[in-house]
């Protein structure tokens, strides 16, 4: 038990230690002279001041769980008068959050961790470890970190529970992240700020960004972390906001990179395991205890299994000693991983055995349980989606009461844990389970019963923001399934292709819509693998998952993959479709932007001007495509430096989207995007500004004002609009703006076109500035990595150079300038036709140079 050195000093720290106290006292626990909570720090050297609990009969403890602050308050004044013990200051101050401390009966006011295992014992230790790193105010610029790390089965998971029940009081908001699946991290981040009140949109940078802000305002708050692979897997989510906690569970050791104190945990010794299992039981065999304890290497998690057994047969611990047989007895805390999972088979043999023998449906279910994530599996995913099985039911329930009556005996021989809405499973339990089945046509059913049964559950339309939450739930049971390391995956691949890549696709698409183009990359391409290698093939599915490819390759500036499975997409939808239909069309206007970027300005304007003729309603009719289209075009346009007719392209996108109903704020905003850039390149920076600032404020009203300021596509007009006012010679406000978008670019991208574009525009205005050793070197970057993403021959890269070259030049570096601008013009001239203003322009910019 985790107590203060010295008795605490208000009312409202009273009221928060002595409800743990009592309950200890009333358990029997020992007490621990170890600080406890936010109080001032104390150390066990300091022990030696009056014993608390003197004045205090344990016959007559408290229960203040059910009481009101107020009520507690005056109870537990009586009672320390009683004692002897008055706390300082008046009586009557029964304000418990004075102190930044909660009633401990309500916990923290957002929570979604998991219930507390009312069997935990021991880790006092640690838990009094993890409260000196975490539970401090040091004017930190960080969170503080606590990391439990040890072999599998010691009970990290059950440890960080304890410390988030315990120690709830402490903090407004207590989240619970299941951690295994880097790749889901992000959406259990998401609904934590869809709880807090945050808006939902489809930007998951955004929607962090909203987190870490909403946390700020918070009291104080406490992420946990549990089962991390790697500190890369968590680096990208790493709060933002320094009033609050992290806490990791994992088996890997090295955490130094993110600053995490480590605590190591270990198997139970003879006498911690002893103790545990006469706790867990209520018997009183010592010797019983302890022979089970070393037979399953002292190892919580087994212990746990033991003791459930025991409790739910009414048998002994010597008769379970009996039935366990020669298992492990190695007691060594270095034992590897393998005698680890050896000594959890030993245990869980008794009760997968037992429960096969009580309920015919219980082996159906944990084998369909052990082919998902194990932390939370819907309760109601087997009885809600059991039609959409047809015929392969297999042993499992076939109804609701019969599903209830199974999961009840798992539940209570802990072969799984249950809550009102969710069903988790050890990990180490589903590899025992998947050992367990015999044949692979058992495997066969249980991998691709799990398989329906998640791609009927998973919403049909990803991209529709009422499916998010759903779509976030049944991410990790996607990632499970579609892990190609894992035994089942060339099972599903060759039994339920169909299915199988029909979800891969949703979950890529949910998952670009988020902007976690990496994630949705890899199962995009599996997705395609999967189709490609059908028995019977489909076209149509195959060509959406190449769209869907199509759109992530863009986005990652991979232009050449886009292109290729663009255009591979196109032919499988004529070929099943027809060259007029809507999705053909789309494809192409998809295609004309990626060939636009390939500098192709001929072909790009030439899908676009088929896209118009193929539609069949007349020229400017109000369609969406059609306006897209028009939107194109005009995108090919103004890279070939066709200005003006680009500008009448982009006007004829806008009328049409100006009347058509619920026309997205995107699409009215980029028709103003680019007509203020033409305005810009043609001189009239005032109609610039105007765009400009006409396209932002359609975005920010869209995206919300406290937060849209940071969304991409903002972030996008701000750097357009930095650069109309770096031209019109506000350098202060559009130095500010411009900052800001590169920051926003750089934590979202790291190395990517637009930041490289926006580095070009910020060199640019430090060389207006006069900072011109700032200015190379940031067009040193812009140059760089414009190269890496594009190639060296690419437009954008001689963009960057034409502005180092204006820099080197006044910074009197001729010989320098004279080869930059050279390198420009051989850029230019190899990809733009005579009389373009990029073009035109490097030749003026040579000219200055040269009559210097």
């Amino acid at each position: 038990m985790l107590l203060p050195e010295v008795p605490p000093r208000n009312l409202a720290d009273y009221t928060g230690w002595l409800l743990q106290l009592v309950a200890a006292h009333e358990a029997g626990e020992p007490i621990s002279w170890v600080r406890y909570g936010p109080l001032d720090l104390w150390s066990e050297e300091r022990a030696g001041a009056v014993n608390p609990l003197e004045g205090l009969p344990h016959d007559a403890c408290l229960d203040l769980s059910s009481k009101e602050p107020d009520v507690a308050a005056s109870v537990l004044v009586t009672r320390l008068h009683r004692s002897g013990l008055t706390p300082e200051g008046p009586v009557t101050d029964v304000a418990l959050l004075a102190s930044g401390l909660g009633y401990p009966a309500w916990g923290a006011a957002v929570t979604n961790i998991p219930p507390r295992n009312p069997h935990f014992t021991d880790r006092d230790a640690a838990l009094a470890a993890l409260a000196q790193c975490l539970l401090s105010d040091d004017g930190r610029s960080r969170p503080d970190a606590g990391g439990l790390v040890g072999l599998p089965g010691v009970g990290k998971t059950q440890t960080a529970l304890e410390f988030g029940h315990r120690f709830a009081s402490h903090y407004d908001v207590v989240w619970w992240v299941n951690a295994e699946r880097q790749a889901s991290l992000s959406g259990q981040l998401a609904e934590l700020a869809r709880t807090l009140g945050v808006e939902e949109v489809p930007d998951l940078a955004v929607v962090l960004t909203r987190l870490w802000a909403a946390l700020r305002e918070r009291n104080r708050w406490l992420l946990v972390y549990d089962n991390v692979e790697q500190p890369p897997d968590v680096s990208t989510i790493w709060p933002r906001a320094s009033n609050g906690d992290v806490l990791i569970t994992s088996r890997n050791p090295n955490w130094g990179s993110l600053g995490v104190t480590r605590v190591s945990l270990k198997a139970f010794d003879l006498h911690d395991g002893e103790a545990f299992l006469l706790k867990r039981t209520r018997e009183s065999d010592r010797e019983a205890a302890r022979e089970v304890s070393a037979r399953l290497g002292g190892l919580p998690f087994a212990l746990e299994y033991a003791g459930a057994y025991v409790e739910e047969r009414r048998a002994s611990l010597a008769d379970y000693r009996a039935l366990l047989g020669d298992g492990p007895r190695h007691m060594s805390a270095a034992a590897d991983t393998d005698w680890y999972a050896s000594a959890m088979a030993t245990s869980w043999n008794v009760s997968f055995n037992s429960a096969n023998d009580e309920n015919p449906h219980a082996r159906a279910l944990l084998s369909v349980f052990s082919f998902l994530a194990p932390d939370d599996i819907p309760r109601h995913l087997v009885p809600e989606h059991l039609g959409d099985l047809g015929g392969e039911r297999g042993g499992l329930p076939a109804t609701r009461a019969e599903y209830d009556r199974a999961l009840a005996v798992l539940v209570r021989l802990s072969l799984v844990d249950v809550t009102e809405d969710r069903v988790s499973i050890h990990r180490l339990a589903q590899e025992y389970v998947l050992n367990r089945i015999t044949g692979p046509e058992e495997q066969r059913w249980a991998v691709c019963t799990a398989l329906a049964l998640v791609g009927a559950a998973f919403p049909m339309e990803p991209l529709r923001s009422a499916s998010w939450v759903t779509c976030r739930r049944y991410m990790p049971h996607v990632l499970e399934l579609s892990d190609v390391r894992a035994a089942h995956y060339p099972l599903l691949r060759g039994r339920c292709p169909a299915v199988l890549g029909s979800l891969l696709l949703r979950a890529g698409r949910y998952l670009h819509l988020r902007g976690e183009h990496g994630p949705a990359r890899e199962l995009l391409e599996q997705a395609l693998d999967v189709e490609t290698s059908r028995a019977e093939p489909d076209r149509l599915a195959k060509a959406l998952v190449l769209a869907a490819l199509g759109r992530v390759y863009y986005h990652q500036a991979e232009l050449g993959n886009a292109r290729r499975v663009t255009e591979q997409a196109i032919a499988e939808a004529v070929g099943e479709l027809g060259e007029r239909d809507r999705l053909v069309g789309r494809l192409r206007l998809h295609l004309s932007r990626i060939l636009r970027e390939l500098t192709q300005f001929e072909e790009a304007e030439r899908l676009a001007r088929e896209v118009l003729q193929h539609l069949t309603q007349p020229d400017g009719a109000g369609h969406p495509l059609i306006a897209e289209a028009w939107a194109t075009y005009g995108d090919a346009l103004w890279r070939r430096g066709s200005l003006r007719e680009a500008a009448d392209s982009y006007r004829r996108a806008l009328g049409i989207r100006s009347v058509l109903p619920d026309t997205p704020a995107i699409d009215m905003a980029t028709c103003h995007k680019h007509l203020g850039i033409i305005s810009r390149e043609l001189g009239d920076l005032d109609a610039a500004e105007q765009e400009l600032r006409t396209a932002r404020t359609l975005l920010i009203a869209d995206y919300g004002t406290d937060y849209g300021e940071n969304h991409r596509d903002v972030v996008d007009v701000d750097g357009h609009l930095a650069e109309v006012l770096r031209r019109s010679g506000r350098l202060e406000e559009a130095y500010g703006l411009l900052r800001r978008v590169v920051e926003v670019r750089e934590e979202e991208f790291q190395d990517h076109p637009d930041v490289a574009g926006s580095l070009t525009k910020l060199g640019a205005l430090l060389r207006d500035q006069g900072r011109m050793e700032e200015s190379e070197s940031t067009l040193d970057r812009a140059v760089a990595m414009f190269e890496r993403c594009m190639g060296s021959g690419h437009p954008y890269v001689a963009d960057a150079v034409v502005e180092r070259s204006l820099t080197r030049h006044a910074a009197q570096e001729q010989e320098g300038a004279v080869a930059d601008i050279d390198r420009a013009m051989s850029i230019y001239a190899a990809r733009y036709s005579a009389g373009h203003p990029d073009f035109e322009r490097a030749q003026r910019v040579r000219q200055a140079i040269i009559a210097r």
